[in-house]
């Protein structure tokens, strides 16, 4: 029997039922005096989650960025960040820096990022001379890299990781890496973080996983020019992700086909999102398959319920890509929360989950999903069925965020591109695992896939099975006790608990 545990997701549709109860009969097209309830309840927690009251001056754009910058230059720098407000494992450090990026349309845009530093390196064997990793004070350490993709945080400036105490992933990803000894190279996305356009904000491409891409790429290169005595101009690297991250993830191995990079060693992608559109439709018609069935015990599956729970936001990503959509597929009434209420607020996931307590059918327009911009949008932001460069490892559990049969479809499809053929691709689903329990129940598996390719030298046999490899390769783990487990602990599963009713709390 399951752990009795709620999951994020389930205690997110708990929290949006019990607020149903109150306001979400009204069809009132502006957020009345329970949405507002609700938005600074939410408001209130996301900024007491914040290392520093709001956004610090580190986020100021410098007066010499200028759009014509070419991509990967270096903005600013923050050698050592106070560690004072954060949640950051003793022996770690921590930078902040600001850089130019490339958008989806191509504008160059400064971007900001953290690099969490271990207390000594991974002793990697690039390089032949034994200085590279030596932790002597006379010559200093050199660090391989992971540059890593946070999943979905919200889309507005405030909602930055590197702004957050717990740097959003905290031990399931981005600390254990640097425990590990991996610098870790985190970018907030354009659009989170710092701002630029006249109102203050930044139009953040959410789940466009090639500007994504561009961001965890020019990442790396502004962080080897900002501290070139630690980290190798052509050092070895990984890029990982999970969710929208994992969708950035798989998109710098497709990448690296265009842009190559010294050092690349392959990348990871857990639980990525790829083609949400799809993803929709589908749940609509288990949704509507499950409302005419004839047994009433049919139950909804979660991935279901939280496809639905995205439209708005996906509403609002076209709109970002294609500004003439202009939200076109929300409601009134989700128009007004979004723009009258959640935007002006800079509202995070926490209140976004909060502030929408309309019900679905109330959210959005009838066939959305049908507009010529938005299926365009789908292909040009999704990753997967390209080229790509591997290795690329997918991660995923058996009962995640997303249908797994889709995914396999995605990986099949890929490895049926002309040239993808000998690229390695491997395919992973553990057993019972949700959303964000499989990260952390492979764990062993990613951790040990980084190091044994940061370790080969970059003409060895383990380097080049990445380009001729096995494509399309699948496996389950099946897992010890998963009967047992507590399936659905919340993405801050060390920082703190909560009962299903405050799970929305733990979101971020």
């Amino acid at each position: 029997m399951k752990s009795p545990i709620p999951s994020l997701l389930q205690g997110i549709v708990l929290s949006n039922l019990l607020a149903l109860s109150a306001s979400a009969q009204n069809e009132s097209s502006t957020c009345d005096e329970d949405c507002q309830s609700f938005l600074e309840m939410g408001l209130s927690f996301e900024r007491s989650s914040y290392a520093h009251p709001g956004l610090d001056a580190f986020y100021t754009i410098p007066e010499e960025f200028h759009p014509s910058m070419k991509p990967g230059t270096l903005l600013r720098v923050e050698e050592h960040t106070d560690l004072t407000n954060y949640t950051v494992p003793g022996g770690l450090t921590m930078s902040r820096i600001m850089y130019t990026s490339e958008s989806l349309n191509g504008t160059i845009v400064p971007v900001s990022a953290f690099i969490l530093w271990p207390y000594t390196p991974f002793n990697y064997n690039e390089k032949t001379s034994p200085q590279h990793n030596s932790t002597s004070s006379s010559s200093p350490p050199k660090f391989p890299l992971v540059a890593w993709a946070h999943g979905t945080s919200g889309v507005f400036p405030p909602c930055a990781p590197s702004n957050y105490r717990s740097l959003q992933y905290n031990f399931m990803t981005t600390y254990p890496l640097a425990l590990d000894g991996f610098a870790v190279v985190a970018t907030d996305y354009a659009g989170l973080g710092v701002t630029t356009l006249p109102n203050g904000t930044q139009s953040h491409a959410w789940l466009a996983s090639p500007a994504g891409a561009n961001d965890v790429a020019y990442a790396i290169d502004a962080a080897r020019k900002a501290f070139p005595a630690y980290l190798d101009a052509d050092g070895p690297f990984v890029a990982m992700g999970h969710s929208q991250g994992g969708g950035v993830a798989w998109g710098v191995a497709e990448r690296q086909m265009v842009h190559p990079q010294k050092g690349y060693r392959g990348a990871i992608a857990i639980s990525p999102a790829t083609r949400v559109v799809d993803e929709i439709e589908r749940a609509r018609e288990v949704v509507g398959a499950a409302a005419h069935a004839e047994d009433p015990a049919v139950a909804v599956p979660v991935w279901a319920s939280t496809a639905l729970g995205l439209q708005v936001k996906v509403i609002a990503a076209v709109t970002a890509v294609f500004p003439e959509y202009n939200d076109t597929g929300m409601s009134e009434g989700a128009y007004a929360r979004w723009h009258d209420a959640l935007k002006p607020a800079g509202g995070c996931l926490v209140t976004d989950t909060l502030a929408f307590t309309l019900l679905e059918g109330e959210q959005v327009r009838a066939n959305w999903t049908g507009n010529e911009l938005v299926g365009e949008w789908q292909e040009r932001v999704s990753s997967g069925r390209k080229e790509f460069r591997g290795p690329l490892l997918v991660i995923v559990g058996e009962e995640d965020a997303l249908p797994l049969d889709m995914l396999e479809e995605d990986v099949e499809r890929t490895c049926k591109v002309r040239g993808n053929e000998g690229q390695a691709l491997e395919m992973m689903s553990y057993a019972g695992m949700e959303h964000f329990p499989v990260i952390q129940a492979s764990r062993t598996k990613w951790m040990g896939w980084i190091k044994e390719r940061v370790s080969a030298p970059s003409n060895s046999n383990s380097v080049r099975r990445g380009q001729d490899g096995v494509c399309g390769e699948k496996s389950v783990v099946q897992g010890f006790n998963i009967e047992y487990t507590a399936h659905g602990i919340t993405p801050n599963w060390l920082v703190s608990w909560a009962s299903a009713i405050e799970a929305w709390k733990y979101a971020l």
